[in-house]
């Protein structure tokens, strides 16, 4: 709510529903990698751009960190049971995503926020690049 009658406010996108749950799997990426490595999370944002991470909370009280784009999702407990898990629903599994990242974060040393460098082009297109290979991945929406 607008504190003053002419306060603008920010123009918000309509978000899809949640996709209904489709399985859940055994993964090697858990939430506890993702919330204990800055690093990794900013190389996920590259791999999986205007993705949001997010917590959620179940029915049961069980906290989950989830990563979510367009209706699809996938989470991975933070409390409770089965903590090397992962749910999802959706066109496709994020966390395969997450997992593929993981590997390649780890297979590269592990690299830290300063070995990757932006661009924003004239025609306005953006990118990051991995500095020592020259890897790159398009945030172009």
């Amino acid at each position: 709510m607008a504190a003053r009658g002419d306060a603008h406010t920010y123009f918000r996108e309509r978000r899809l529903p949640y996709a209904p749950e489709a399985a859940t799997r055994p993964t090697t990426v858990t939430a506890a990698d993702l919330r204990t490595h800055y690093p990794f999370r900013l190389l996920l944002a590259f791999h999986l751009p205007y993705a949001e991470l997010v917590y959620h909370c179940a029915a049961d009280g069980a906290l989950s960190l989830q990563i979510q784009r367009d209706g699809t999702w996938a989470r991975s407990p933070i409390t409770g049971e089965r903590p090397g898990s992962v749910t999802y629903g959706g066109a496709r599994d994020l966390w395969a995503t997450v997992e593929a990242a993981w590997r390649w974060w780890n297979e590269h040393g592990r690299p830290a926020q300063d070995r990757f460098g932006y661009a924003c082009e004239p025609d306005g297109r953006h990118h990051v690049w991995h500095i020592p290979d020259g890897r790159r991945w398009d945030l172009t929406p």
